[in-house]
């Protein structure tokens, strides 16, 4: 369940190509414009995860879904970290990173993306 305290925070990639941050609803992505409204819409698309590109900054968007379990919500996340990997390279004007360059930097987006997931939950403590 969405943490309503949940205040998505900006993570900067190693080598200042592009900031990024995860979004669970509309009003959470409106908060990252600091305007009433966000240029595009919550999970446009219909898709259950995606991200944005815009102007140096990717935005992760996940919906709310108590049919998935940590495992699913894990691989969505990483889906989208490849993504951002993606547009990484681009921007470094890398086409051709060490296997282990790439795994590793996939693998702190990750993480990111699933630290930034766990904040944004109520934390399940509370029910104890």
């Amino acid at each position: 369940m969405i943490n309503n305290n949940y205040v998505p925070e900006w993570y900067e990639t190693p080598f200042q190509h592009l900031n990024y941050t995860l979004v669970r609803n509309q009003i959470q992505l409106d908060i990252l414009f600091d305007t009433v409204k966000a240029p595009f819409k919550f999970l446009d698309g219909g898709a259950d995860a995606r991200v944005n590109f815009t102007q140096g900054y990717a935005i992760v968007q996940i919906a709310e879904s108590n049919q998935w379990d940590l495992m699913q919500i894990h691989g969505l996340l990483l889906h989208e970290a490849v993504h951002i990997w993606q547009e990484i390279k681009l921007l470094m004007g890398e086409n051709d990173p060490s296997v282990e360059f790439e795994a590793y930097s996939i693998q702190a987006l990750a993480q990111d993306l699933f630290e930034m997931y766990e904040q944004s939950e109520i934390s399940h403590e509370l029910d104890k």
